[in-house]
């Protein structure tokens, strides 16, 4: 029984130290970067949106501000109920977002992931006009994001959904893209969730891959 009180002693400290350890730049990022990746309202993703834009004028230096401000645009650009219009301008804005993250933070597969994400939300806007012109750069740049990191589970989750759609247009088997969402799902599974939020790094995609394999089966 002491040695049981003594590890939750030892584990309750350690928490501590961590959470003290914590500068309020860290707790209001992952305060907000919570809320991002949990909401689907319009009016939340704005707020969120402008929310990453205030921490990121008190942290020049900090990639990830801009970062998930562009992932809120992004996300906005996907809204169904907005206009071509709307949609378009919300991307732009993530397109300029996530190029000045990608100045402070070059190579980063996390940025050329959502770099190729916002043109994947382009071509989702107007298919019909667009996917031709369009699908090639989505699928280098996702190439580009995996050639930099192999096992980044967003890479992997939005090229399978770009490979899924693409062999539903020509025809031909998912065999490819399945695997890819597989593979994605695999990563999340084996990742320490808790160890990336404490150092802001990218958690979302994992519904997005879970969704991809059930559609697999």
């Amino acid at each position: 029984m002491k040695k049981l009180f003594s590890v939750i002693a030892v584990f309750l400290i350690t928490i501590s130290i961590v959470t003290a350890q914590e500068t309020p730049y860290q707790k209001v990022m992952k305060k907000e970067i919570a809320t991002l990746i949990s909401t689907d309202s319009l009016n939340q993703l704005q707020s969120s949106a402008n929310a990453f834009a205030r921490i990121a004028e008190l942290n020049t230096k900090e990639w990830q501000p801009l970062y998930y401000q562009g992932l809120a645009y992004t996300f906005i650009g996907l809204d169904k109920s907005l206009s071509l219009d709307l949609k378009d301008a919300a991307l732009a804005k993530a397109e300029e977002l996530i190029n000045k993250a990608d100045v402070l933070s070059p190579n980063n597969a996390e940025i050329v992931t959502v770099q190729g994400f916002i043109l994947m939300a382009k071509v989702s806007a107007d298919p019909g006009s667009r996917g031709q012109s369009l699908s090639g750069q989505v699928m280098g740049t996702f190439g580009k994001a995996l050639t930099m990191d192999s096992k980044n589970p967003r890479a992997l989750i939005l090229m399978s959904q770009m490979e899924y759609g693409l062999s539903k247009f020509f025809g031909n088997g998912t065999e490819k893209a399945c695997g890819l969402a597989k593979e994605s799902l695999a990563v999340f599974n084996s990742q320490n969730e808790d160890a990336l939020e404490v150092a802001l790094q990218p958690t979302w995609g994992k519904p997005l891959a879970e969704n991809m394999v059930k559609g697999c089966k």
